[in-house]
């Protein structure tokens, strides 16, 4: 796989040519990381709304609507189906009754860990064809990287 050039109008410097590669190399890692998913027996919207719901805890549909930038009435239908499944349930909010908040179920915790795990083997995979020297480069890359992390 080759990294594209940078896009018409973009900067040509060391920091834009540096994100360009990094933008490029992960959504090709994470798209093959992805094949995973497909024995969730999920969509990738499905997947994606379980996922935020598991990981940054319940949420309101208006708030699950703003992160998955779909609308409210999409995300019912989600919410609803992956209810019937038994991966996420409502409940009612604590300061106002008439608000619905989704969480995940113990069920849709598990099914999103096994995915998480998945990938995760998927990615080790390829990195273990790395040489001693490359592995110990990404640590210190990805320690680099983790310090973006604003949470």
């Amino acid at each position: 796989m080759s990294i594209p050039s940078l896009p018409a109008g973009a900067e040509k410097t060391e920091l834009m040519q540096i994100a360009n590669a990094l933008h490029s190399l992960s959504v090709h890692l994470l798209r093959r990381a992805r094949t995973a998913d497909k024995t969730s027996g999920l969509t990738p919207e499905r997947l994606s709304l379980l996922s935020v719901l598991a990981y940054a805890g319940p949420q309101s549909i208006n708030r699950l609507s703003e992160i998955e930038g779909v609308s409210a009435p999409a995300i019912s239908r989600s919410v609803s189906s992956l209810e019937k499944m038994g991966l996420v349930g409502r409940i009612r909010g604590r300061d106002d009754n008439r608000a619905v908040i989704v969480r995940t179920t113990p069920r849709g915790k598990r099914l999103m860990e096994t995915g998480r795990r998945r990938r995760i083997e998927l990615i080790a995979e390829e990195l273990a064809l790395l040489d001693k020297k490359s592995l110990s480069r990404l640590t210190h890359i990805s320690s680099v990287l983790e310090r973006l992390n604003p949470s």
